[in-house]
């Protein structure tokens, strides 16, 4: 709204409504909306195109009846927000096709948490070594996530109640009641497996033989767990799907802080946290391209453009000045550019020594500036 302002729409062309807002009650379902809509054309801004913007718009039944109509009868654009899985992209598809731009908004990416921080970002990024408060933060960024009413939460006590208070939101409201699921105890129970286990490559079978169900069953609690976006799955690059689905896929909380509050592990298993975050800094970024890929050493990333890939990622945790940790990772990169020879290679660790190794195979990035997404 600010930047149509600033774009020269008048601010009575513009109508916002909040769903969530209890005077709106009344007004949530079909004829409410049309209620609303006509009485703003004929006091506020009668003639001229208008721009709707409908937060929270899961709460009218049957919206999209409304949204799909008025679209084609009316001078008007429609900009609607959902915080819940009833609003779900793939079934906007269905209901609005060729009429719909969809966008998701993902938790906070580590600049912005940065931002909602107030802390400083350096202006030069040469210095290996980040400033401490910078240092700091991705220490609480990795534990507490980048949920915004998280991340503004001044106890820990607090922090906590909110992520616990949201895993049972998503699990209870977004997916049992949505999908009827049947069992929530064991929905419920996978979905902790899976978020203790982010980082790590997850086969449906063993996972079946695990909770003593069907692969059915774990396929499509996964695939409740994905939608409702509170874990990613990263499948193995090839260009046959045929290898793509023999390979298992690896899982990634959406947000850390969501998965320890909920994880079952005594262990922090940085290195797994750190592939998370990484994660989903490279997945802003480039989207769907993003795979893992596998032969004689793992690759934790390789992003294609088109049916070429052009860049590879690993991430490490240790220190590499440890000449058995560097040599290790080397060697995973020599591997894969034998894959593919033309991909720019690059290693992020959180910390890099004062003296990086003098290496051509790849490029090193210390894990906090790649979080500032300073990517190539």
């Amino acid at each position: 709204m600010d930047a149509l302002e600033k774009d020269g729409v008048a601010p009575k062309a513009m109508l916002h409504l909040n769903f969530e807002e209890p005077q709106l009650i009344p007004f949530l379902h079909v004829k409410g909306l049309d209620e609303i809509y006509n009485l703003y054309r004929e006091q506020i801004f009668p003639e001229g195109k208008a721009f709707l913007f409908l937060d929270e718009i899961q709460n009218v039944p049957e919206w999209e009846r409304w949204v799909r109509a008025r679209s084609q009868t009316e001078d008007i654009k429609i900009f609607i927000t959902g915080s819940s899985a009833k609003l779900m992209s793939r079934e906007i598809a269905t209901v609005l096709t060729g009429r719909h731009l969809s966008f998701e908004i993902t938790p906070l990416s580590f600049a912005e948490y940065v931002e909602f921080c107030k802390i400083a970002i350096p202006k030069t990024r040469l210095p290996i070594t980040a400033p401490a408060k910078i240092r700091q933060a991705v220490n609480d960024y990795q534990k507490w996530g980048g949920f915004p009413a998280v991340t503004l939460a001044t106890s820990v006590q607090h922090k906590q109640d909110i992520l616990t208070a949201y895993f049972d939101d998503i699990l209870y409201k977004d997916i049992v009641l949505r999908y009827n699921v049947r069992d929530p105890v064991l929905l419920r129970n996978m979905a902790v497996h899976l978020l203790t286990n982010t980082g790590s490559l997850v086969s449906l079978q063993k996972m079946a033989h695990i909770f003593q169900v069907s692969t059915d069953v774990v396929t499509n609690y996964c695939r409740y767990l994905s939608e409702s976006f509170m874990l990613g799955f990263l499948p193995f690059f090839s260009l046959k799907a045929s290898i793509r689905q023999r390979h298992p896929q690896k899982i990634h909380a959406m947000d850390l802080g969501l998965r320890n509050a909920v994880s079952l592990s005594h262990s922090t298993d940085d290195g797994h946290l750190i592939e998370s975050m990484v994660y989903h800094t490279l997945r802003r970024r480039f989207g769907s391209n993003v795979f893992y890929w596998s032969s004689s050493s793992e690759i934790d990333f390789v992003i294609r453009e088109g049916n070429t890939i052009t860049q590879i990622w690993q991430v490490v945790s240790k220190r590499l000045d440890d000449p058995e940790v560097c040599k290790r990772e080397l060697q995973a990169f020599e591997a894969a550019k034998k894959e593919f020879p033309h991909a720019q290679a690059f290693l992020v660790a959180k910390t890099l020594p004062e003296k990086v190794p003098p290496t051509s195979v790849c490029k090193m990035y210390p894990l906090w500036l790649l979080l500032l997404e300073e990517l190539p």
